[in-house]
């Protein structure tokens, strides 16, 4: 895990790999440089994640080749216009979250908390779901044409219950 000092020295091994190649920036440009390959806006962002205290603030991700790996963290995520294909979410607390124009096709959801969860316009299509607790849930103007509950049509149960409701 690196810290904010490793990434200072990050910073300064940069700049003295392009000082080497004849060409001179500033302490500072490279931290900005090493920033955006953390995939954040800045330097003050980065160091703001990670903590102004280079003794006990891990960073809170890696990256290792194409994939970035979050580790334990309480930090608030706040994702837009980004691709998450193929992504896994372990043993994480998503309450109280919100969902809006998401793309789920495929997604599968296993042993999962969804307390709170608000989802709006959101692919479920193909997606899967197992020992999920879906106390409380409600469900407005979705299409369910097959969509199974423990392996009956979805579809069957709400005809059958219409058709209760009207004897």
């Amino acid at each position: 895990m690196l810290r904010t000092a490793g990434i200072k020295s990050m910073a300064n091994a940069l700049r003295q790999a392009l000082s080497d190649r004849k060409m001179d920036l500033s302490h500072s440009d490279c931290l900005e440089l090493i920033a955006k390959q953390f995939g954040v806006k800045d330097w003050n962002a980065l160091s703001a994640a990670v903590g102004q205290d280079a003794g006990d603030k891990p960073l809170l991700f890696s990256a290792e080749g194409n994939e970035i790996k979050f580790h334990r963290t309480t930090q608030r995520l706040d994702v837009n216009d980004t691709d998450l294909a193929g992504s896994r979410f372990n043993d994480a607390n998503l309450s109280a979250t919100s969902f809006n124009q998401i793309n789920f096709s495929g997604a599968k959801f296993n042993d999962s908390n969804m307390t709170g969860w608000y989802v709006n316009d959101v692919n479920l299509s193909g997606a899967q779901f197992q020992n999920i607790n879906l106390s409380g849930a409600a469900f407005s103007n979705c299409r369910i044409a097959g969509v199974t509950l423990d392996g009956v049509p979805l579809e069957d149960i709400v005809e059958a219950y219409r058709k209760a409701q009207m004897i």
